[in-house]
């Protein structure tokens, strides 16, 4: 199998699987108690709390392990409801399909992908009190001028929140410099176990979920140790394989330039991230092609995997350019599993079909 599809999840890292089972008592106690059990469980729960937060420059006391980041999106969306926002016609549908439509603003983005500050700045008013935005598209790639944004929202009376699940562990995120108030992100789209992430909040928007103490009275539920410690250890691994995964896009592209394929890039290459590729095939459309890659042991998409398997068209596509675009349209990203001979491979699958 050539797997083709991390943008909607990572192959499981079987190295961090064998170090927790491998290490399994450490893991088994609850971290809300207080015998020798739950104080193991605690300190690897606290020391990933830790490393994740380093890992986005934050003070670990404002990292709230979550279940992963529709439930942060959520819970953001949740503390500003009934007033104004302002968001994107091309974020995760973990916003889009939130949001209060008749009290949202959403700026449209361009064909690379991206929105304009001036738009942005038209739109805003003393009425709009969150913004949202996506750091990395899941869909194109492109990485949003976060950092421009948020200088100039610094001093303004709102909440600006980013989901950059996309782009965590792919470029780096530092929660000071982009000067976001809150920020989403989950384990397993870099390797680590799936139901689990967190939401970074610089300023504390009250319990969202009663019970229990955990997580300082923000979140009630058991702690999932595990889910924490592996998203902590995929972070290192990830960022650590930038480089490998950018050489094996830039292999993919210039093989299939060579192959004499009409196709071309959706979004701005010199502006996307290193491991997501989404391409337009005038002459194939995506359901048949995906059908294809699948009979051939190639593992891709559409689009967003949060469409419960629907090869409906890509709506992201659709609102940066048309139908027929997002009707012939796959995006293919890329992890640490693959390798130049999974995209030879790749390449003589598709030569095959242009026959």
């Amino acid at each position: 199998m050539i797997y083709l599809d991390y943008a909607a999840t990572s192959i499981k890292r079987e190295e961090i699987l064998r170090e927790i089972f491998d290490n399994k008592e450490a893991f088994d106690g609850n971290p809300a108690s207080t015998h020798a059990s739950g104080r193991r469980a605690k300190a690897i729960l606290e020391s990933s709390r830790e490393s994740i937060a380093d890992s986005i420059g934050a003070d670990p006391s404002r990292v709230i392990f979550t279940s992963g980041a529709s439930e942060s999106n959520n819970t953001v969306l949740a503390s500003f409801r009934g007033s104004k926002l302002i968001t994107s016609n091309i974020e995760h549908d973990s916003i889009l399909n939130t949001v209060d439509k008749e009290n949202t603003i959403f700026l449209k983005a361009d064909k690379d992908g991206m929105i304009s500050l001036e738009d942005l700045k038209e739109a805003l008013s003393e009425d709009v009190k969150l913004v949202s935005l996506m750091y990395v598209n899941n869909e194109v790639g492109s990485i949003q001028r976060v950092k421009e944004i948020g200088e100039f929202l610094e001093d303004k009376d709102l909440h600006f929140h980013i989901d950059a699940v996309q782009a965590y562990g792919h470029i780096d995120i530092d929660v000071e410099k982009i000067k976001c108030d809150s920020l989403s992100l989950s384990g397993h789209k870099i390797g680590g176990l799936n139901g689990f992430g967190i939401l970074y909040l610089r300023d504390d928007l009250g319990a969202f979920i009663r019970g229990g103490e955990q997580e300082k009275d923000r979140r009630a539920g058991t702690s999932y140790t595990m889910g924490a410690y592996s998203m902590a250890r995929a972070f290192e691994k990830t960022k650590a394989e930038r480089a490998k995964i950018k050489e094996v896009k830039e292999y993919f592209i210039e093989r299939l330039k060579k192959t004499g394929i009409d196709f071309e890039v959706n979004g701005k290459l010199e502006n996307a991230s290193d491991h997501i590729l989404n391409l337009y095939f005038p002459a194939f459309r995506s359901d048949f092609l995906l059908t294809y890659l699948d009979m051939h042991g190639v593992c891709a998409s559409a689009g967003s995997a949060c469409r419960a398997g629907s090869l409906e068209p890509s709506k992201t596509i659709m609102s940066m350019y048309d139908e027929y675009r997002a009707l012939h349209s796959i995006r293919f990203s890329f992890g640490f599993t693959n390798t130049k001979e999974d995209i030879d491979k790749l390449i003589e699958i598709l030569e095959e079909v242009k026959k």
